[in-house]
């Protein structure tokens, strides 16, 4: 029989063994806590880094056949505009869409890189220069446009890929490839005899962009597709230089040099390719070559794009400036109080190889004087490198007009001209200057080694922008030279 006492220290053995076996139990639990958050932390600092580089990778796969779907859907589009005139017309638009972000891990790491989407927010210029000695040279500028894609990844390293004048390019770490080719074809003919056939596609739109880290759209509608030059309906032609202004020269080089060397020409005697400064690129067919140029041919398909927004996104308009900067003008109407970079301009016979871009850009750094009228000198000035230099024993005369403006925007009454030049005459007037037949003052900037600004305003009474014509005479003193770094006019 059991006393009170031995029911007492039954019931205290019993206590003691439970709270035993609970601390037990929140020990183990601890323990095995311990070792899951031990197994997720090296797991997240060991592999998830890994696997989020492994789908960020494949997401950048998923990119890159977007923008391949881009290219074919624009090469289509082309098709379309060149084959039927009514296309336009009918405005048939076509939507690409885009894979913006990626390289999930469900629930180690859920949250996705992001990308942006661009258009026309990098300048690109294509500029052909037919040669032949019998007759002036003319310059043939397209202003291609373009989409590019710019990634965000988190691990993997990013990327950029860039569609422009019909080529998918690939950029990483400042090098880039050409991941598929533009329409730029060399063929031989029959014996010696070679034809070249560029096809440009310029991507008109304003300039903008969209950032997401889900989905995003490109709306692409063809308007039209038209012959820019054909060498037949000239006097025939002896040689040529195409240039890009690009972001991605390298791969324009790599392009260039294997399209020639498979087409059987031989670089230095048959062709010749310069790389610029940062962003031109120059290929050139020799008229000193053994091969003949038969036939250049030159097109360009013109097709409106539109970004459209989808998911998670921040849509971004590109600046005043930033329009400017790219250098594409989608409208044809010539407006007021603003700076226009000629787009036109012949010799006259000399068979100079002049090239625009020598008047485009200016040297970094520089703001232009308020003062007008303005002949003196600029200091400091430091030039750009892409400059006009004329020092051959002859006066040459340079006319210089636009191509794509059909229209004022209202009736203008005046134009300024502002040039960047530097001179070595010792006796010679250096040129005089004539716009729409209004002649300018001679230009009379202090000669040395200083680069002087002349910034001009004269009356003018002219309809369209096809009267808006400059007229640049150069003199010579051998072995003198002028140098010119920016030329523009302001109405």
């Amino acid at each position: 029989m059991k006393t009170r006492k031995n029911i007492s220290s039954e019931k205290v053995r019993k206590s003691f063994f439970n709270s035993e076996s609970a601390g037990a139990t929140i020990v183990a639990a601890v323990l095995l806590l311990s070792i899951i958050f031990t197994v997720l932390a090296v797991v997240r600092i060991e592999y998830v880094p890994m696997w989020k580089t492994d789908a960020e990778q494949s997401h950048m796969s998923e990119v890159q056949k977007d923008m391949a779907e881009l290219k074919s859907t624009a090469d289509m589009v082309s098709l379309f505009t060149s084959s039927d005139s009514n296309t336009s017309a009918h405005g048939f638009p076509v939507t690409v869409s885009f894979s913006m972000g990626g390289g999930e891990i469900p629930i180690l790491e859920p949250s996705k890189s992001s990308g942006t989407l661009s258009l026309n927010t990098e300048r690109c210029r294509m500029i052909i220069t037919p040669q032949r000695s019998s007759i002036s040279n003319s310059t043939e500028i397209v202003d291609c446009g373009g989409v590019t894609y710019y990634s965000n990844n988190r691990e993997y390293l990013d990327q950029i890929f860039r569609y422009e004048n019909g080529a998918l390019i690939l950029s990483q770490k400042d090098r880039s490839l050409m991941r598929q080719s533009p329409s730029f074809k060399i063929e031989r003919t029959t014996g010696d005899n070679y034809t070249v056939s560029i096809h440009a596609i310029r991507i008109a739109g304003d300039p903008d962009s969209i950032s997401s880290n889900t989905d995003a759209s490109l709306r692409l509608t063809g308007l039209y597709t038209e012959p820019v030059y054909d060498s037949n309906d000239s006097e025939g032609i002896d040689s040529f230089t195409c240039t890009i202004l690009t972001q991605y020269p390298d791969a324009w080089v790599s392009y260039f040099n294997e399209t020639a060397k498979n087409a059987g020409l031989e670089y230095d005697m048959d062709y010749a390719i310069d790389k610029i400064g940062s962003d031109i690129v120059c290929i050139s067919f020799l008229d000193s070559s053994s091969k003949n140029l038969e036939r250049l041919y030159v097109s360009k398909s013109v097709i409106q794009a539109e970004l459209e927004a989808g998911g998670s996104l921040e849509v971004k308009e590109a600046s005043d400036s930033e329009s400017e900067e790219n250098g594409i003008e989608d409208k044809s109407v010539m407006e007021m109080d603003k700076w226009y970079n000629f787009n036109k301009i012949s010799d006259n016979g000399a068979n100079s190889g002049v090239d625009l871009l020598s008047f485009k850009d200016y040297g970094t750094g520089f703001s232009f004087p308020t003062n007008d009228p303005y002949d003196s000198v600029l200091n400091p000035y430091s030039k750009d490198n892409n400059v006009f230099l004329h020092d051959q024993p002859y006066t040459l005369n340079l006319t210089f007009g636009f191509n794509d403006y059909t229209e004022f925007e209202s009736q203008p009454t005046s134009a300024t001209i502002r040039m960047i030049y530097h001179y070595t005459f010792s006796n010679t007037n250096p040129g005089t200057i004539q716009i729409s037949g209004k002649s300018f003052d001679s230009l009379t900037g202090p000669k040395n080694t200083d680069w002087c600004l002349y910034n001009k305003t004269t009356s003018i009474n002219i309809t369209e922008p096809s009267n808006l014509t400059l007229n640049l005479r150069l003199n010579h003193q051998n072995p003198k030279y002028i140098e010119i770094d920016y030329l523009a006019v302001r109405l």
